[in-house]
């Protein structure tokens, strides 16, 4: 026994076939496509967001680098005003110190030259006694 098809059965089976698909589309296709649609809006407005925070990120490099060099700049002043004042603070120490020095130095001649004045009177005054005593060695001789 052999089925051969019949024109209605053909029929039937295109029909159901055409309901199939158009639930198919309806049921599966539709909202795939839809899920599709919205996934692939997402993407691209994610990517307009990733492309503006780049922008936003190279504008705050930008100005933190300006504040840095502004900073190394104000360091370098800052370090120049103090190096500047230590040395003229060191300058009028060492003038104050050698203003000293060459105070207590001609301080110091002075009473190396008056010592010098009493040790001559000192031994003008020994001379006699001095003289005394060596004629008495050269006579005992």
């Amino acid at each position: 026994m052999t089925i051969i098809p019949t024109p209605w059965v053909m029929a039937l089976v295109f029909v159901i076939f055409l309901v199939l698909v158009y639930l198919l589309n309806r049921m599966l296709y539709k909202p795939l496509l839809g899920f599709m649609d919205t996934r692939d809006a997402s993407i691209k407005k994610d990517n307009e967001g990733i492309e503006g925070n780049a922008a936003d990120i190279k504008a705050l490099k930008k100005e933190a680098d300006d504040i840095l060099q502004k900073a190394r700049e104000e360091a370098a002043l800052i370090k120049n005003k103090a190096y500047e004042s230590a040395k003229e603070t060191a300058e009028v120490k060492i003038t104050d110190k050698k203003n000293e020095l060459t105070q207590k130095y001609n301080a110091f001649i002075t009473s190396l030259e008056d010592e010098k004045e009493r040790l001559k009177m000192s031994l003008r005054s020994e001379v006699p006694f001095f003289k005394e005593s060596l004629q008495s060695k050269l006579g005992k001789l």
